[in-house]
Parts: C-alpha cells; structure tokens; sequence
C-alpha cells in the first residue's frame, strides 16, 4: 500500500491526469455493468464506450441511453460526465478547502494541467469558484427546462430537466431522446437554454472569473486571453452559422426562424463542441459537414469543459501566419504580442491533435466498411469529444468502437497532456523541464 501511494506520488501532473480518468472510467464501468444498472442486456464493449464518452463529455453512443439503462444507470452516466466536465479532482480539492485542509503540491500540479491555468491563479479559491459557477448554471438551466419540458408534456420532465442542463453545461452531448433534440428543433426557449448553458461551459471559467469580477468591481478587468477567447468564440458562431444558412438544403423549406435557428444551434454545438442536434446530420451536404468538421476541430477554449484545438491555440496559429504573410519577425494577434513559449505550445498541441486525428481515421478506414466522409466526421468527433455522428456509431466492428474509446480519451485528456504523460521530460542543467505545459 505504502509503496503504492509512493509510486501515485511519483507520477507527474500529466500523468495522475490520465491515471486519474482511466481510475474514474473504471469505476463507472464496474457501475454500469451492475444488472441494476441496465434495463437492456448491454454487452461490455458497449458499457465501456458508453463510460469513456461520458468521463470525456464526448456524447457518442453505441446503444440508447434511455432504452438500455434504468434511472440509476442514467445517473452513472450524468455523474461521469459531470466530473468530466469540471475536472476529477476538482470536488475532493472544495471538500479539503472546506474542511481548512491545504492543497498538496501535486494536486495543485495535476489541477493546473487539468484547466490549463496561469501559474499566478491561487487554486483554492478558483476550484471552489469553479463548482459554485457550475452548480449555479445547471440549477438554473434546469429549472428553465423543467418549465418548458412540463408545458410541452415531456417524459419525466424533472429528470430530463437536470440530465440536459448538466449534459448541456459540461458540452457532453448526451440525451434521453434517441434523436437527440430534433423534437424541439423550432423550440426557441429549449434552443438557446442548451446553447447557453453549452457556451457558459465551452468558454471557460476563467473567462466566466474575468466578466463576473469586472461586474462585480465595476472596472474593466477583461484580460487579452479572455478577449481573445470571446471574439474567437462569436466568429467561429456568426461564421458558422452563416455558412449553414447557405451551404445547408435541409433547412430551405423551414420557415425563415426556425432555419436560423437551426443553423444557430448546429454552429453553437460544433464550436461548444456539446454534441446535440436539432437536425439529423448523416443527410446534411458535404459542405456544411465541413462547416461542422471545422467548428468541431478549433473546440471550445481552455479551462473550459469542451475539446477541440482551443480558441487560444487556434488564434496563436492564426497571428504567426499572418505575422509571417506580413513579413513580421514576432507574432501578433490583435495588436498583442504572442509570447515565443506560447506560440509553440500551440503548435505542438495543434500537431499532436491533428496526427490523433489522421492516425484516427486512418485506423478507421482499415477496420470499417462505411464511406469516407463518415469516418472522419466519427474520428474529428471523438477526438474533438464533440459527439456529432453521421450515424455510423453504433454499426461500428468491435475493432472500430476500440479506436473510437482511444480518441475520445486521448481528446478529453488532451494529446499534448497524454504526449507528456509518456515521455519523460528532458532535464537541463541537472533539472526537469516542467511539464505542465497543457497550458
């Protein structure tokens, strides 16, 4: 035992991340294999995937949530991805803050790698402000839905209320409904409730800490970082959506605000990267999947609880190509210099994320018989834990639904984190370079 807890607290930061969601995916597993927990027989490969895309907050099934899994299983999967929205250490690190416990060094180390946090952030104020935000939000999105779920006569409205907020907050993308939400495709209220409890998640707490203090002070406490993640945010949605308006025939003979607000929430979900839809997306054109594939690849934005690249790395890409189109020997992004180290961050993850995504794909192409384009759309949707699917999830071989658990994870834990957590760090001077560097 000893030794044990010796060789946990040897591991670095990257690497008591993934051993820590490997640890909670097990156990969710072990839950949803219990008879009490299926309503379904449900084989173990699928209870597994099931498992990884919710601790991932991907949204990706293999089988019906409601029709395989009784209210307690559905709980299982609401806590897995709950946790896997705020981070698997963030509850127990509130308990030891409440109780006037101190944080250890390496729970601190493995809770910055986690929400990619400056180093200057004190830790036991910002996990306690991460859980309130995060109870406030859901409590209100579901009070929200539950109105209009009752109004509109949905099956247990209470629980479908509270299961879509937290899948809504924590951008996981599942549902109660087998078609997701395309019931409530012209529903206005159950539309921008998701979208807004998805974006309040996707953009990140500490973007959440900048416009609260900024209200609370009255000043304009907005840092660069929080800009930047803002206006990548609405140009990534306007764009989207745009582009859906034009490129997507599905939605031309809707009336002109329920098209909008199809395109609207298509947009949102791919960027949030939370996985639902108001529109079935295996008939959508080849040029809006793009739109989609695109939104799904740059993600959500650091600290937050989406996937994909992150804004703040897509827009450090994007300043060094246009600094070196304009012939500049710095980057620069919005009138503001992007420090050398950040810049390369962003490259290495940005790599890191796109060879996950082609070995993905490539492995997919050689284990299933579907088309082309759905199994990139399936492998940039699992890895991206955006949970989209052209409809082939569940028609997966065994081999295929292996891949897909290996994306989803490596796409929640981050590949640069799982790079780190494999490689050993290169020593200078007798040191260790930090490997914190999910930043």
């Amino acid at each position: 035992m000893k030794q044990g807890m010796r060789w946990l607290a040897s591991l670095r930061p990257a690497q008591q991340l993934v051993l820590g969601f490997v640890l909670y995916a097990a156990v969710g597993w072990g839950a949803l294999m219990l008879s009490w927990s299926q309503q379904a027989a449900t084989g173990w490969l699928d209870n597994l995937f099931n498992v990884v895309s919710a601790i991932s907050t991907t949204g990706l099934t293999t089988t019906s949530v409601s029709d395989s899994y009784t209210w307690l299983g559905e709980l299982v999967i609401l806590v897995l991805f709950q946790l896997g929205g705020i981070g698997f250490m963030t509850l127990t690190s509130v308990m030891l803050v409440a109780r006037g416990q101190p944080l250890s060094r390496k729970r601190l180390g493995v809770l910055h790698a986690s929400f990619a946090l400056p180093r200057y952030f004190v830790m036991k104020h910002f996990v306690v402000q991460v859980v309130t935000y995060t109870l406030v939000c859901e409590a209100v999105g579901a009070g929200v839905l539950w109105w209009r779920f009752h109004a509109l006569g949905t099956e247990r409205p209470v629980w479908s209320a509270v299961f879509h907020s937290v899948s809504a907050f924590a951008t996981a993308g599942f549902s109660l409904n087998n078609s997701s939400l395309e019931a409530f495709a012209g529903d206005w209220i159950v539309n921008v409730t998701i979208g807004v409890l998805s974006y309040l998640g996707a953009i990140g707490f500490i973007v959440a800490q900048d416009v609260w203090y900024s209200v609370k002070l009255r000043e304009r406490l907005i840092t660069f970082t929080s800009k930047v993640i803002l206006v990548m945010t609405g140009a990534v949605f306007v764009i989207g959506t745009v582009l859906l308006l034009f490129m997507e025939p599905s939605v031309r003979g809707l009336p002109w605000g329920d098209r909008l607000l199809a395109c609207m929430f298509q947009a949102m979900t791919a960027s949030t990267t939370a996985g639902f839809n108001t529109i079935p997306i295996g008939p959508m054109a080849r040029g809006a999947l793009v739109v989609l594939m695109i939104a799904m690849l740059i993600g959500a934005s650091p600290s937050g609880t989406g996937g994909g690249i992150k804004t703040t790395s897509v827009s450090a890409l994007l300043g060094n190509l246009m600094s070196v189109l304009r012939g500049r020997d710095r980057a620069v992004w919005m009138g503001h210099e992007i420090p050398p180290a950040r810049l390369h961050i962003a490259v290495a993850a940005a790599s890191l994320y796109l060879i996950g995504l082609a070995l993905g794909v490539l492995a997919l192409c050689v284990t299933e018989r579907h088309e082309f384009l759905p199994l990139v759309f399936e492998a940039a949707s699992a890895i991206g834990t955006v949970g989209l699917s052209m409809g082939i999830t569940g028609e997966l071989t065994p081999a295929g639904k292996v891949i897909v658990i290996v994306l989803m994870f490596a796409g929640r834990c981050g590949p640069l984190t799982m790079g780190l957590a494999l490689l050993s760090p290169v020593r200078t001077n007798g040191q260790p370079r930090q490997d914190d560097l999910a930043v």
